[in-house]
């Protein structure tokens, strides 16, 4: 038998939905209902209440402030993907001085906010290649491996942007000390300018793009409703010498992400 749902889960989940919905009085910026007033209308104890309110908090849908009560979480901002332009934009970048890689990122761009309203929070590890990753990068399996987990956020917030897990053959990042260490980044050009410096020019990125539910740890960091659709995207840029150098597993909250493509085609001959 299944065990019940907690009182204080069953009320996190009901307002969550909610807020989902775009129901009056759950929008971004409303204020939801005093603790005192949903004790009042029989919702559960303060106990009760408290605990549901520090669960959707926890999973970036309202906020609660001291003496100011607690609000809906306005939205994080939409993204739109151009991959094409993103792609060629960010490896000129790479090329750019540094005081001009420093003030801008693809972040911004998706976003179309400033690029000091933008946070970036990693954390590296080294990690043995799974038969999934040794296949992807043509190196055996246990090959070394190092693992690099991004999410970006808005100044101030704690809700992520993106969930990202990027990995480099830990043998080839070695070359540079610095591609090792978590307190470089944010890196002024991004993975194209860091490759750069160990001699590696991208020549292509494939993208393979998926989208299934958030899993309920995708969704309290995506701020998205648990069970809500996330976009997956595989990412995997290649050498113009023909290997696989970076490999990046990228989630996206599904109602908040748009992917765009420009595709040329050949013009037929007369």
């Amino acid at each position: 038998m299944a065990p019940k749902t907690p009182q204080w889960r069953g009320l996190a989940e009901q307002i969550a939905q909610e807020i989902a919905a775009g129901t009056a009085g759950y929008r971004p910026g409303d204020q939801l209902p005093q603790i005192r007033e949903l004790v009042a209308q029989g919702k559960g104890s303060k106990t009760t209440i408290l605990a549901a309110y520090k669960a959707l908090e926890a999973e970036g849908l309202v906020s609660m402030v001291r003496g100011h009560g607690t609000k809906v979480r306005e939205r994080p901002p939409h993204q739109i993907r151009r991959h094409q332009e993103r792609y060629v934009w960010e490896k000129r970048l790479a090329r750019r001085p540094d005081e001009v890689r420093r003030s801008q990122g693809v972040i911004d761009k998706d976003t179309s906010l400033d690029h000091d309203q933008i946070e970036t929070h990693a954390t590296f590890s080294t990690i043995p290649a799974d038969d999934n990753l040794a296949e992807r990068f043509g190196v055996e399996t246990g090959t070394l491996m190092l693992h690099r987990q991004y999410w970006h956020s808005t100044s101030g917030d704690t809700t992520a942007l993106s969930l990202i897990d990027s990995y480099l053959v830990h043998e080839v990042a070695a070359q540079n000390p610095d591609l090792l260490d978590s307190s470089k980044e944010p890196w002024p050009g991004g993975t194209h300018h860091q490759l750069s410096t160990i001699g590696i020019e991208i020549d292509r990125i494939d993208d393979g793009v998926r989208t299934r539910l958030a899993t309920q740890a995708e969704a309290r960091k995506l701020g998205i409703p648990v069970g809500g659709a996330v976009i997956l995207l595989d990412k995997t840029s290649v050498s113009t010498d023909g290997d696989v150098v970076e490999y990046s597993h990228v989630v996206l909250a599904g109602e908040r992400t748009e992917l765009q493509y420009s595709v040329p085609l050949e013009r037929w001959t007369q």
